[in-house]
């Protein structure tokens, strides 16, 4: 079963929702109104593709009855997190992961380390991505092992916060 990391792919880290984890198809969310769009950033040439990668990227998920999105972030040095939300067949899902990755021209070679589900993500599951655009705001890419064309759009990283103390 293929799933979705890019993030790491997604994660990106995860490229694509599973849609095996849907027992039944799940209502599709309603349609949101499209903000007003800004001007795209122009894209940034391919030896610059690590140092744009780095930072926190959103994938919105609605596919085979899953619905729900991932945010991976790309940190310096070659490692990167995941966290994967989906809701499918009325049974929410998440994972989170941690992974390797690097950048070959326009390829992302994402190789998982860490995960929440193993069974969905196991380690040492080796992702490949290539690099359609990718500018300050947002990165379209081509998941090698589904050949499905895959956007994710920056977002803000977010600080986990301490639990409160007792």
């Amino acid at each position: 079963m293929k799933s979705r990391f890019a993030i790491l792919a997604t994660l990106a880290l995860v490229a694509a929702a599973p849609s095996a984890l849907a027992q039944t198809k799940a209502p599709e969310a309603p349609k949101k109104e499209a903000a007003p769009k800004e001007a795209p950033a122009p894209p940034v040439k391919e030896e610059e593709y690590a140092k744009t990668l780095v930072g926190a990227w959103r994938q919105e998920i609605n596919e085979g009855g899953a619905a729900g999105h991932s945010i991976t972030t790309y940190l310096e040095g070659g490692k990167a997190t995941s966290v994967l939300k989906v809701e499918a067949g009325g049974q929410k899902i998440d994972v989170t992961a941690k992974a390797k990755w690097t950048i070959d021209k326009d390829k992302i070679n994402i190789e998982i380390t860490e995960t929440s589900m193993p069974e969905m993500m196991p380690v040492g599951a080796k992702l490949v991505q290539t690099i359609l655009s990718l500018s300050d705001k947002e990165i379209r890419y081509k998941d090698e092992s589904s050949g499905k064309e895959v956007t994710e759009t920056r977002v803000k990283e977010e600080k986990i916060k301490p639990a409160a103390a007792k």
